[in-house]
């Protein structure tokens, strides 16, 4: 029991002299922040294959539907629990900005609750019609219909995985009571480099007490547009809303999203006084020199 007590205490030794070295020898201008090891969490701008995501080499006969090389596409959607679905409508408990904790939903009754990695909160159906969450931190200025249209189309988000999107149109741009609509039509890239023409409606409101817009995307193919696909969008797009807020302790940042772990998150425990007064870093410890506040 005591060499196990001994290893322990090397090991953790040594995860602190470790990070020390990060400290000493990083240029200047970056400093580790207090909260870096909640933040190492990998999204949409640096998990670029199966590997990376898993982190096991893709099986040889896994086929066209498993897993791809596309990036997780960031929504900047921070989720207190599992979004759910029920009687058609859509709800999720998303963390804002100010410490907010926002109830949206949205009615979508022919799309299904999309589940899985590169989901946040989404709603699809097999024609290709989708309904999906995305959130802008805190602007610095007010977003008319093209930057809202920017944000939505950025190459880390959801149509932007294999080159920014063309042919961007933005119309109709009306904004009634708490919801501004705007109509986007554009084009995405596909993975051999061709384009597929795309529309959309974005619905955007804030929720009370934050400053971050919340942006629900209703889009189909422009194809299935013309064919029922406009309708069924501007109908998911016009019950687009915030059913309430309450005051929450949890950041909005990737440590406070649930599923922080399965994305690759790593929680780092704290660890108070593991070597009594033996610690690489100054004053920590319960004894000795190193461990008095204003340490030697």
């Amino acid at each position: 029991m005591a060499r196990a007590w001994m290893l322990i205490a090397f090991q953790t030794a040594a995860a602190l002299d470790l990070r020390r070295r990060w400290l000493v020898t990083a240029p200047l201008g970056c400093a580790l922040p207090a909260n870096a090891a909640e933040q190492m969490m990998r999204t949409s701008s640096d998990i670029g294959s199966y590997a990376d995501a898993t982190g096991s080499q893709r099986a040889a006969n896994l086929g066209a539907g498993s897993i791809s090389g596309k990036s997780r596409p960031y929504t900047g959607v921070v989720l207190a629990e599992a979004p759910n679905s029920a009687a058609g409508v859509v709800a999720a408990d998303v963390v804002l900005t100010n410490g907010v904790l926002a109830k949206v939903a949205f009615a979508a009754p022919e799309l299904k609750l999309a589940k899985g990695f590169y989901y946040d909160v989404e709603a699809r159906a097999k024609t290709g019609d989708s309904a999906y969450l995305h959130v802008i931190a805190a602007p610095k200025s007010s977003l008319d219909g093209k930057a809202l249209a920017s944000k939505i189309l950025a190459t880390d988000g959801r149509y932007g995985a294999f080159g920014p999107p063309t042919d961007v149109i933005v119309s109709n741009d009306v904004t009634k009571g708490d919801v501004r609509t705007v109509d986007l039509a554009f084009s995405a890239i596909t993975p051999g480099g061709a384009t597929t023409p795309r529309r959309a409606v974005l619905a955007a409101t804030q929720a009370e007490g934050s400053p971050d817009v919340l942006v629900l995307v209703a889009s189909a193919s422009e194809a299935r547009w013309n064919q029922g696909g406009a309708d069924a969008a501007r109908r998911v797009a016009s019950t687009f809303r915030v059913d309430g807020t309450r005051p929450t302790k949890l950041r909005a940042e990737p440590a406070s999203d649930y599923r922080f772990e399965e994305q690759g998150g790593v929680r780092l425990p704290k660890i108070e006084n593991p070597l009594d007064g033996f610690s690489t870093e100054p004053a920590f410890g319960s004894s000795g020199g190193l461990g008095r506040p204003g340490g030697l």
